[in-house]
């Protein structure tokens, strides 16, 4: 894991928070897996079975339960992709996938040493009386731990003390030891992740609980009719507006983006609808707007479609129908509206 940037600013605890992770929760990990590389050319794909004697202290809202899962993880750049499938036992995924089907479960902001980790848990619970709802061992240095804070920042974040591709020997190596990341072989494009969205609620109130705890910032937000989308298409139809709200800021090398639905219609609040807040896209953007009509083009033989499209300043923007294949919505285009500040 790369240690956090320097360039971050300061969060609780005096620590700088990087997003290290995004985790999907999966029924199918090695269908999923197939996909993604697949689809991106991301690898190697390092596949861990979490289970006793590695896997062990397991807790559940405090109390002690046993679970097993299977992970799979992959870097993307410096960010690590993660799936997840539950094995057996009661767990926070299985729950997320009972309440709102496979998806983007958390992000994590994960450090190198448990001191650290255990400073972010004492932080959140004394500033936001946030638990750690829960928590594992693996092996004697990692301990990883998801904090209960869906209600008041729209997801489950994650943090601990290392994550198992920095340190553990994987079961086994997708799709074969040795593989190297390279152009997708759908598409012959590199693709790395620019962007993380999450659908809220109350986009004042989240953004409020982003700076407090992890001093991200200064956001840019964007009101509805505010000029800055034009030609905006929802299912392949012309409208006036998305009908959003959205705020973006930089971490590291990521844009972190939470987007809160101002009206009935569109991608947006059929999420909110169907399965209440949390992360519901990635963004995966390329300067040249020819190498984002060929990705949009390599989704469309998959039978994937456009759900929404816009022009963001000077660039090309649209949001794939991607959930059903990948567990998450995929977006691209050829820029970010943070990027036109």
């Amino acid at each position: 894991m790369n240690a956090p940037s320097r360039d971050l600013p300061t969060g609780l605890a005096g620590l700088r928070y990087p997003i290290t992770q995004v985790s999907l929760a999966v029924r199918d990990l090695d269908a999923t897996m197939a996909a993604y590389h697949d689809a991106l050319g991301w690898a190697p794909w390092q596949v861990f079975d979490h289970v006793l004697p590695v896997h062990h202290a397991t807790e559940l809202r405090g109390e002690p339960v046993h679970y097993a899962l299977r992970g799979a993880e992959v870097y993307v750049g410096e960010l690590n992709f993660e799936l997840l499938q539950p094995l057996e036992g009661p767990n926070l995924w299985s729950e997320f996938m009972d309440r709102r089907g496979e998806g983007i479960a958390s992000i994590a902001t994960m450090f190198l040493e448990r001191e650290d980790g255990d400073a972010v848990k004492r932080a959140f619970a004394e500033r936001f009386g946030i638990p750690v709802s829960m928590k594992a061992d693996i092996g004697d240095h990692i301990e990883y731990y998801y904090l209960a804070t869906e209600s008041q920042f729209g997801c489950l974040i994650e943090s601990g003390s290392g994550h198992a591709i920095d340190f553990v020997k994987p079961a086994r190596v997708y799709p074969r030891p040795g593989a190297v990341p390279g152009p997708a072989p759908l598409t012959g494009l590199t693709c790395a992740i620019s962007q993380i969205s999450i659908v809220v609620r109350d986009l004042d109130s989240r953004v409020a609980a982003f700076e407090a705890a992890f001093g991200w910032g200064p956001w840019l937000r964007v009101e509805p009719r505010s000029g800055l989308l034009r030609d905006c298409q929802i299912d392949g139809e012309p409208v006036a507006d998305f009908e959003v709200r959205f705020a973006q800021a930089r971490v590291g090398q990521l844009i972190v983006e939470l987007v809160e639905p101002t009206g009935p219609r569109g991608p947006w609040a059929d999420a909110l609808a169907r399965h209440g807040e949390g992360i519901d896209s990635i963004a995966i953007t390329f300067p040249d707007p020819a190498d984002h009509e060929r990705f949009k083009a390599g989704f469309a033989s998959l039978g994937i479609g456009v759900l929404a499209s816009a022009r963001v300043g000077a660039d090309d923007w649209f949001l794939l129908d991607s959930e059903a294949t990948f567990k998450c919505r995929i977006a691209s285009g050829s820029g970010h509206a943070l990027d036109h500040t």
